[in-house]
């Protein structure tokens, strides 16, 4: 848990500075419709390069393309907050604010649920495709613990690893029409 969170740095880094970033030229400027609609496209661009992912990518590809993601999240998250407050009367911020936050978070459980979807169901296909026939191993195995996979023969290891990758990156795939289609609302 403590590497997987290390590895998710480049993401919170990204956000954390061009939320950082668009919130001081907001406080400038007054403007904050370029944001949004920047944000979406440079997120979609981040799933683009999270999908070209291998297996034997190095580090340093994959943090790209999650700091590239990170930016993208990082100009429409607090963005979008602004601009509900913006739209409403002083007296209605407060229910304004709760009922965004509200709705951002149950996009978040539909999304996760979703792509938690597309993401399982590729991986079991991968899966059965990575167990060689004659084989007896239960291919519903294959996703316990990384000891588990390491221990495998070399072959069969590399295809486990490869069935893996290969649903994960199903998912940035499928997330990139969804950053297109969040990119054309915001440009209304």
């Amino acid at each position: 848990p403590t590497q997987a969170g290390l590895a998710l740095l480049p993401l919170m880094l990204g956000l954390l500075i061009t939320s950082i970033a668009s919130g001081r030229i907001i406080s400038r400027v007054g403007r904050y419709r370029l944001f949004p609609i920047a944000g979406t496209m440079t997120a979609a661009i981040g799933m683009y390069l999270l999908s070209g992912v291998t297996v034997d990518a190095p580090y340093w590809r994959i943090a790209i393309g999650m700091l590239v993601l990170g930016f993208g999240l990082g100009m429409v998250m607090q963005v979008l907050v602004l601009a509900v407050q913006n739209a409403v009367s002083p007296r209605e911020i407060g229910t304004a604010t709760s009922s965004a936050t509200f709705f951002r978070q149950m996009g978040g459980s539909f999304g996760t649920a979703i792509f938690g979807a597309i993401m399982t169901s590729r991986l079991a296909a991968a899966l059965l495709e990575a167990v060689p026939p004659g084989t007896t191993i239960d291919p519903s195995t294959l996703t316990g613990s990384p000891a588990f996979i390491s221990s495998l023969p070399e072959p069969l290891q590399s295809n486990v690893r490869e069935a893996f990758v290969t649903a994960l990156t199903g998912v940035f795939v499928w997330a990139i029409p969804v950053c297109l289609v969040a990119f054309v609302f915001a440009l209304f």
